[in-house]
């Protein structure tokens, strides 16, 4: 047993969530900073809504207590954000891991009169996460070590540092499970809670609930009563269900759609932002990628099966629209341009083929030499309307929609009449190999 556990926490684990948590806290910071921006010297500064006596700079510790000036609370501040920034991309994270929890500690302590209760545990495990490997995935840091080569395995300070870092995980886990269980315990003793009418109670209180609940309440009772006991349930049974494999999923999405109702219902967003981000450290690796992978499957299945529809049914309607390319079989870049145009077109509304050996340029009387200088193209439905060069590749780009971009800019330079010109000195420049042509004088250069 005692070598079971020696191994589990000797190996890498829990490296997506931390740096997915790394992304999504970053997130919250830089949303506070910037929500409250107008704000920032009412709420923080000493000459806000609180005065921060000496006597109360002295019980707590915070960047802005160095200095009461505006000038320096703004710096403290900005820098924050910049500081915050930085822990987002992953660069240096050991370093802006601290700091960015440095910056945020400064805040939290003059919060009191704003907190929602979520930055309580934000700020707790944020300390936590100052010694775990946050930036192993998305961040700079992982792209610059994936470049440099990764340290040595076997190394003492690498094997201490992935210890220290399943420990912390472990401990900001425990404390989710703690603020849970807690949590439903004090609601099981609530006289409110034990008769249902917590939610009624709550849709009262006009600063922390939303027409929705009060809506909810007053026209769904037996739902609003099942929600009542279901959250109880939940939170207790939250720590003891995290440990099943199987059951972990269905709790951990309960208690999401959980907080996604008090976001909504009670407007207590960053705590129910707070609460959610804090359980992707519930899953591990290996579940994370089966995951992704399972994702990618499926998005990719109704991808295909999308595609296969809106094409039958795009290529139905826009069949009349169809037109004839004749481009150069001969020349390289045409050829990978070709096979290019056949990915994009979705709804196969061209029909490219090489005018150099195509029995279609007899059918339809075309000049060799003047295919020679510029691709033609015209519709199926009406040959006689040629068109040439740059008003081929037009027509070529309003088919497909992915170059729809690109039909602006090529009306402009008509339009300035360096179009053609330019088309031209293109097609001049093409390399030509004849393919199956060539006798013993041939010379290709490359």
């Amino acid at each position: 047993m005692l070598l079971n556990y020696r191994n589990f926490f000797m190996n890498e684990r829990f490296l997506i969530g931390t740096s997915i948590l790394r992304i999504c806290i970053g997130l919250i910071l830089l949303f506070n900073y910037f929500i409250h921006y107008k704000q920032r010297y009412f709420f923080w500064h000493e000459s806000g809504i609180n005065i921060y006596s000496t006597g109360y700079k002295s019980l707590t510790w915070s960047l802005y207590n160095l200095n009461s000036s505006a000038l320096f609370f703004d710096f403290i501040y900005h820098l924050g954000i910049i500081v915050t920034i930085f822990y987002l991309i992953g660069y240096k994270g050991r370093l802006f891991s601290i700091l960015a929890y440095l910056f945020f500690y400064s805040l939290y302590v003059r919060s009191f009169h704003i907190s929602d209760g979520g930055d309580n545990l934000l700020i707790v495990n944020m300390f936590f996460l100052l010694f775990t490997n946050n930036t192993a995935y998305f961040s700079l840091d992982s792209k610059m070590n994936n470049s440099r080569g990764k340290d040595s395995k076997d190394s003492l300070l690498y094997k201490l540092s992935v210890i220290i870092h399943n420990f912390a995980v472990l401990f900001c886990i425990i404390q989710l499970c703690i603020v849970y269980f807690f949590s439903g315990m004090y609601q099981l003793m609530g006289e409110m809670w034990q008769n249902g009418t917590a939610l009624y109670y709550i849709s009262q209180v006009r600063e922390f609930s939303r027409p929705i609940l009060d809506y909810m309440v007053n026209h769904y009772v037996g739902l609003t009563i099942l929600f009542t006991y279901l959250s109880i349930i939940i939170k207790i049974a939250f720590p003891f269900a995290v440990i099943n494999k199987r059951l972990k999923p269905f709790v951990v999405i309960a208690m999401i759609l959980f907080h996604i109702g008090i976001a909504i219902g009670m407007g207590l967003l960053t705590f129910s932002l707070i609460m959610i981000v804090m359980e992707l450290l519930l899953f591990t690796d290996q579940e994370y990628k089966k995951l992704y992978h399972f994702i990618k499957i499926s998005f990719r299945k109704i991808t295909i099966t999308i595609r296969r529809k809106t094409r039958r049914l795009g290529y139905v309607s826009f069949q009349h629209k169809q037109i004839l390319v004749f481009y150069d079989g001969w020349c390289p870049v045409c050829t990978n341009i070709k096979d290019y145009l056949y990915k994009l077109d979705y709804f196969r509304m061209l029909r490219l083929v090489s005018f150099r050996n195509s029995s279609l340029v007899q059918a339809y009387k075309l000049d060799v030499d003047e295919l020679q200088r510029r691709m033609h193209s015209f519709s199926l439905n009406d040959p006689s309307r040629i068109h040439r060069g740059i008003d081929s590749i037009a027509q070529i780009c309003t088919r497909i929609p992915y170059l729809w971009w690109a039909v602006p800019f090529i009306i402009i330079f008509k339009k300035m009449g360096i179009g053609g010109y330019l088309y031209d000195y293109i097609a001049s420049k093409r390399k030509v190999i004849p393919v199956g042509n060539c006798d013993d004088l041939c010379e290709l250069h490359h």
